[in-house]
């Protein structure tokens, strides 16, 4: 669901309830790093098995297992070692008997019939562990936000109280032996858990949510909160929340006044690993301001968003990991630096899912290069960069690298979630805060009917091109909406 068909949802989702604000957040998530000891059946190899079949026929001297197999010794040696070690032979010499012969053991004729063996193996594991539930996550780290995105997004993180850090006995084995198969690294391969040895390593991620506040129309003063994922309401983790006392945490006190309703400000303090509770500042707006219906009164604050430099990355990555229809992108210029390795493994994952994606480019370096024109004359895109994109661009119809010629434009979108207008260089800055500093601006628009105009407007112009009065270029070429060759 997007934030709009969230709000809709949540308006109305508690009767005798007004929704009195709302913040996009993170519900915390550990990342654990385990020390597990599983028992793993494995397919049995063939010369094992030849082997295993030798010995139980009556071959029991290495001598009659060499010339019978046509192995040499120095094949041979090794995988009697380790059948030996895995105790499906015995290679022993019996008291008075001048050579070591080789016998089947119970575990070897087990093995024979069933044509696999077993081995205790030690490995690391991760898992997400949710830190208000206290259970395990079946999803992929990757699909959290480390605490940097979030803040950089101007989510709030939700605190998880004094509730201590996980520890092994807060595990479940039943789920974490569930999680072991659903990992299997191929159809035969089975994973028995022995044990959960120790937790070597936590680190504490966000999930996306929607925190919503709600507020009793009969009691002012009772105030609830309430969390929203894409797939409906997550009542346990309300419940949970509520239980540690969460909704003060938040500040959801400040709606307990008959005049104010709660607008949290973006910045959020963020949570130590020790289970530290942050302070979530709200600035009270009166009741004069607030719009009659809870569906606006929550929309027109939160649906336009300005970022700085520095926040803008975040919010590319988040459009190439959460896309799930459309993606349209542009840019003057394309470097090699900025659409890099893991910048193209995305979009192309992008891609694989059938998203659309469109991406424009270029200023015209006719005139402009000729002139020393600063700003015009700079190659469009680099080589290595186009090459790329064309490949992509060459496998998938989905895809459309598109060059403009007079645009300097800065402009993405992602499905109906967000767009942003900025003049920040999408595909050839990287905009990192460790950097010299540098005045970047633009703004957030999550309204669907704003996200959607933009993104039609971004389509024109690859579609047709910009004509404006005195476009040489659109004069020269007729339309400026075509595709470099």
């Amino acid at each position: 669901m997007s934030l709009e068909q969230i709000l809709e949802q949540a308006s109305t989702a508690r009767p005798g309830y007004e929704l009195a604000a709302f913040r996009e957040a993170g519900l915390p998530v550990y990342v654990l790093t385990l020390r597990v000891l599983t028992l793993e059946q494995k397919p049995l190899g063939p010369i094992d098995e030849g082997v295993l079949r030798a010995v139980q026929a009556g071959l029991t001297a290495p001598e009659q297992l060499v010339s019978f197999l046509g192995l040499s010794a120095n094949v041979l040696n090794p995988v009697l070692a380790g059948l030996t070690t895995t105790e499906q032979v015995n290679y022993s010499r019996a008291v008075g008997e001048s050579a070591a012969k080789v016998t089947l053991t119970a575990k070897g004729r087990t093995t024979l019939v069933e044509l696999s063996t077993t081995r205790p193996q030690e490995r690391t594991v991760r898992v997400c562990f949710d830190a208000l539930t206290k259970q395990l996550l079946f999803i992929s780290p990757e699909q959290l936000f480390k605490p940097r995105e979030l803040k950089e997004m101007g989510f709030v993180e939700v605190p998880v109280g004094q509730a201590k850090r996980p520890e092994v006995e807060d595990i479940s084995l039943q789920d974490f032996d569930r999680f072991l198969q659903l990992q299997r690294t191929g159809l035969e391969e089975k994973r028995e858990l022995l044990a959960i040895r120790r937790v070597e390593r936590r680190e504490l991620h966000f999930l996306g949510c929607v925190m919503a506040f709600y507020r009793s129309q009969a009691n002012r003063n009772e105030v609830d909160v309430a969390f929203w994922r894409e797939d409906g309401p997550a009542l346990e983790h309300e419940n949970r929340f509520r239980a540690v006392g969460g909704p003060e945490l938040v500040g959801a006190k400040l709606l307990t006044t008959e005049n104010t309703l709660l607008v949290p400000t973006p910045q959020a303090q963020p949570i130590e690993n020790g289970g530290q509770v942050p302070s979530t500042p709200a600035v009270p707006v009166t009741s004069a301001e607030r719009q009659p219906s809870p569906a606006v009164e929550v929309d027109d604050p939160q649906t336009v968003q300005s970022v700085l430099c520095h926040e803008h990355p975040a919010l590319l990555r988040r459009a190439l990991l959460k896309s799930r229809k459309r993606l349209l992108i542009i840019s003057p210029w394309i470097r090699h630096q900025v659409v890099n390795w893991e910048f193209m493994a995305s979009l192309e994952a992008l891609l694989r899912a059938n998203v659309t994606v469109h991406i424009g480019y270029g200023l015209d370096e006719g005139d402009g290069a000729a002139k020393g024109a600063p700003g015009q004359s700079k190659v469009a895109i680099t080589e290595r960069a186009e090459k790329d994109l064309r490949g992509l661009e060459g496998k998938y119809k989905n895809f459309h690298l598109i060059y403009v010629g007079n645009t300097h434009r800065k402009l993405l979108v992602s499905d109906d979630q967000f767009a942003v207008t900025t003049s920040f260089n999408w595909l050839s800055f990287r905009g990192d805060p460790k950097d010299k500093p540098r005045d970047e601006y633009g703004e957030v628009f999550r309204k669907s009917s704003q996200v959607e105009k933009r993104y039609q407007a971004g389509l024109a112009l690859l579609e047709d091109g910009y004509r404006g009065a005195g476009s040489s270029v659109a004069a020269r070429q007729g339309s400026v909406g075509r595709k470099a060759g």
